[in-house]
């Protein structure tokens, strides 16, 4: 029964997005916007295998992917080793939670002035980018998930013996975990965001300088396009890295079925 509820809802999403790109099409078609402004998606189709066939675009999703993965790893690890002492220390979080709060109020792409001063035009400026863009959405998530740890699983793990240097990497971490991997996504979405909107401005390769080239070139279509591109890789990664990473920690503490 369960099977089938999913299957049935994987239906219904897929209509939805060929209703929404039908609906795109007919509204193409009535002509009431031109064509220059508002493309139909089969020029959209058209330009973005032309940047493929050309050689643009796959050089460009590796260049985004290969900054996300030096970015995103050194803020992640930053996020999760401040946000544990700002879960175990209440002078540390009172001292940078507020701090951390105002930088998440910062759109990613205010931290793209300041990186070209302090870098130039280099990949270490988009880096910093994407650090200062998600350090604080997970070292935030990593507190309030150590912090909304039940006392009852302390007090027994003391009761139990577990001696003080183990409570961390033994309780209060894997207790912390679905909190921390919250955190962890909405980090990633944030630099994801920061990556982008830094190769707009100091970058000759990636989807952000693929949508520079769009704009500079008055091409919505390649514009929209890259826009497309960003959105379907976002759901891909979300769908299959963060999305079982979730899944296996909901399994572990019994928040869901391993039935397939």
């Amino acid at each position: 029964m369960k099977k089938n509820s999913e299957r049935n809802h994987k239906y219904y999403v897929l209509g939805f997005y060929l209703l929404l790109l039908g609906s795109w099409q007919l509204f193409s078609s009535l002509n009431l916007i031109q064509d220059y402004l508002f493309p139909a998606p089969v020029d959209v189709a058209r330009r973005l295998w032309q940047l493929g066939s050309e050689g643009f675009l796959w050089p460009s999703i590796e260049a985004t992917l290969a900054r996300m993965a030096v970015g995103f790893s050194i803020s992640a690890g930053t996020g999760l080793i401040i946000g544990l002492l700002m879960g175990m220390s209440r002078l540390i979080n009172g001292c940078l939670r507020s701090l951390f709060l105002g930088l998440q109020t910062l759109p990613t792409a205010g931290w793209v002035p300041i990186s070209v001063l302090l870098f130039g035009l280099s990949d270490h400026g988009i880096y910093f980018v994407i650090i200062m863009s998600s350090v604080a959405a997970v070292a935030i998530a990593t507190s309030d998930g150590i912090l909304n740890i039940s006392p009852i699983y302390l007090r027994a793990a003391r009761t139990l013996g577990t001696p003080a240097y183990a409570m961390p990497s033994h309780i209060i971490l894997p207790a912390a975990l679905p909190g921390i991997i919250t955190g962890i996504k909405l980090g990633w979405t944030l630099g994801w965001h920061g990556a982008v909107s830094a190769e707009l401005i100091k970058s000759s390769v990636g989807l952000g300088y693929l949508l520079y080239m769009g704009r500079e070139l008055n091409d919505v279509s390649q514009v929209i396009a890259i826009m497309l591109i960003t959105i379907l890789f976002g759901l891909l990664l979300d769908r299959f890295l963060f999305g079982l990473i979730e899944r296996s920690v909901r399994i572990r503490w019994g928040l869901e079925s391993n039935a397939a």
